[in-house]
């Protein structure tokens, strides 16, 4: 179903929204020398990208999702495992154990 003027007005109000919290990542990011911590921004980055691009090609990202490719997915995870378990080069950061 095409989308209409207040469904594009919404989805783009979401994607300014969105562009604000990855802009105060991004800046954190690029002081806080924590590698993960810049992986997140990434993995926020890119998805908001991909919301844009979903815009563009005329789909709702809020409500039908995205459609990735198999080689954005390979990627996201790549950077989704930075995220959890540390920068790729390093060894993996293990939780604390509860007391």
């Amino acid at each position: 179903m095409p989308l209409s003027a207040e469904d594009i007005k919404e989805l783009n109000y979401s994607l300014q929204r969105m562009n604000g919290v990855a802009a105060v990542f991004r800046m954190r990011a690029d002081v806080a020398m924590n590698p993960r911590f810049a992986a997140f921004a990434d993995l926020i980055d890119s998805y908001v990208d991909c919301c844009q691009r979903s815009l563009t090609q005329g789909r709702d990202f809020i409500r039908d999702g995205l459609v990735i490719t198999e080689e954005f997915r390979v990627e996201m995870t790549d950077t989704l495992n930075k995220i959890i378990e540390g920068d790729a080069g390093g060894a993996a950061v293990k939780p604390e154990e509860k007391k």
